[in-house]
């Protein structure tokens, strides 16, 4: 009669000769994901005090890189959103959305000189 045991090893062998077939290194995706991660961290400690020198010194600069780093954010929150389908998610998806295309159009506005770059930070302050 056959057990549980057996019915579970035969499983587990059926598991790892699918592994086998898919050739896939399971180690390989975790340090792919690792330093995925550690990319994130890093382009956000270069981006965040870049968007601040240059908001103020020229917006150009602050809305290239301002559209780059919410464009970041969106792809993140479209596969978050795919994977839970939460409302919260997709109102980030929209949101960034909306930024990144703000951001890119008021870049190429004061790179195209449809408007100048005149106005930065430091008219806010005085």
């Amino acid at each position: 009669m056959d057990g549980p045991t057996e019915l579970s090893e035969a499983r587990k062998k059926e598991i790892l000769e699918m592994s086998r077939e898919a050739n896939r290194d399971e180690g390989m995706e975790n340090a792919e994901l690792k330093g995925f991660r550690l990319g994130e961290y890093t382009m956000v400690a270069v981006a965040v005090p870049i968007l601040v020198i240059a908001l103020f010194h020229s917006l150009s600069i602050f809305y290239a890189v301002g559209a780059c780093l919410v464009a970041f954010v969106l792809g993140q929150s479209i596969m978050e959103y795919r994977f839970t389908k939460r409302t919260y998610h997709l109102i980030w998806v929209i949101g960034t959305a909306a930024g990144t295309v703000i951001c890119f159009a008021l870049f190429l506005g004061t790179l195209l000189g449809w408007w100048k770059d005149e106005f930065h930070f430091w008219g806010l302050l005085s």
